[in-house]
Parts: C-alpha cells; sequence; structure tokens
C-alpha cells in the first residue's frame, strides 16, 4: 500500500470512491497514517468449506447478540464475567460461552 498525504480541507478519506473503482483509501486511527488499497473481484468461487465457515460464524454473531440483548441472561452474565479474568470484554467472555455452547 502507498502511503497517501491529503491537502486541505481533506482530512482523511475510507473506502472506494464508486463500485466501479478498484482503487480505495483507508485511514488508520493509530498511526494517523493514510493509505490507497486495490480492491479486487475474487478469481475463484466460494468453496463449501466457506460457506459453512461463514453460515458458522453468522450463527454465532446472531446468537450473541440476541444473548446480550437477553434480559434474563445478563444479568447471570455479567456475574460470571466480573467472576473470571481470561476475556477483557463482556462481549468477549459471551461470544466464547456462546461458541462453547454451540460446540457441544
Amino acid at each position: 500500500m502507498a502511503q497517501v498525504e491529503y491537502v486541505f480541507p481533506v482530512d482523511a478519506v475510507h473506502g472506494r470512491i464508486s463500485k466501479q473503482h478498484k482503487i480505495g483509501f483507508a485511514h488508520r486511527k493509530e498511526s494517523g497514517k493514510n493509505y490507497t488499497t486495490t480492491y479486487g473481484q475474487r478469481s475463484t468461487p466460494v468453496s463449501d468449506d466457506e460457506k459453512q465457515y461463514r453460515t458458522y460464524w453468522g450463527q454465532l454473531a446472531a446468537a450473541v447478540a440476541a444473548r446480550m440483548k437477553d434480559p434474563v441472561k445478563q444479568p447471570q452474565d455479567q456475574a460470571a464475567f466480573k467472576a473470571q479474568t481470561e476475556h477483557s470484554t463482556l462481549r468477549k467472555f459471551v461470544w466464547a460461552k456462546v461458541a462453547e455452547e454451540m460446540a457441544n
């Protein structure tokens, strides 16, 4: 990726200009640097393994979002989260818990 310097009044641009463009722009907040990046078309079709992988992660994300909003499970998850030290955020804790439940 090439580094880009924007001139006033543009501070940062992120994404593609339009769907037809293959070049886009990225801004990294950590470093404050601006980069160009290329967006290409996939050269191979999506395999069955990839479809299963995407489906699994989509189901997992939906289950975590539902559990985070569940008023019955929220107090239980918050109490269990405070009692542990492995996960740094409640969402990561719930994600691990739901993933474990889905695996069994």
